[in-house]
């Protein structure tokens, strides 16, 4: 979601095999938004029109509940994002961050810069440096150019208590 001021904040993260019902304006008539999409890697999309998908799902009621089970998904993800944004500290959101980011990767290593996981945790580059230098000094991480290791798993989980 991006303001008229050009400040952004990731809503939720699609990996691959995952499908966008939210910006499906065709599940949900009543909800109309814009969508912005940032591709990080190679991808490919299929965009769906708003009647096709009503004719489709109109004569297979299960594609519908499939796409409104996967839009309340969604906007539990999204939920999950503004209760951080809006009531947890800098330093338990971004180690949950990285705690889960590190449990989809299977890896200790992050390798995502500063701006990118600014970006995912709607915060500033600036403040999200500064919090994995405190890190860093605490050894709780280790910080390299493009990527961030995870030294002190349990120490990081208890931050993100």
């Amino acid at each position: 979601m991006m303001s008229d001021e050009g400040k952004e904040i990731t809503l939720y993260r699609l990996h691959r095999g995952d499908l966008c019902m939210l910006s499906a304006s065709c599940v949900l008539d009543a909800v109309t938004f814009d969508v912005f999409v940032d591709a990080e890697e190679d991808s490919q999309c299929c965009v769906v029109s708003g009647p096709a998908f009503a004719a489709v799902s109109r004569r297979n009621p299960d594609i519908r509940i499939f796409a409104l089970e996967t839009a309340v998904s969604r906007f539990s993800d999204v939920m999950w994002v503004m209760q951080q944004v809006l009531f947890m500290s800098m330093d338990k959101r971004l180690a949950i961050f990285l705690s889960d980011e590190s449990a989809r990767t299977g890896s200790d290593t992050i390798a995502l810069t500063h701006g990118q996981i600014a970006r995912y945790m709607g915060s500033a580059r600036e403040v999200v440096s500064r919090m994995l230098k405190y890190f860093a000094g605490e050894g709780i991480v280790e910080v390299s150019r493009g990527g961030v290791t995870i030294l002190d798993k349990k120490r990081l989980r208890d931050l993100a208590l």
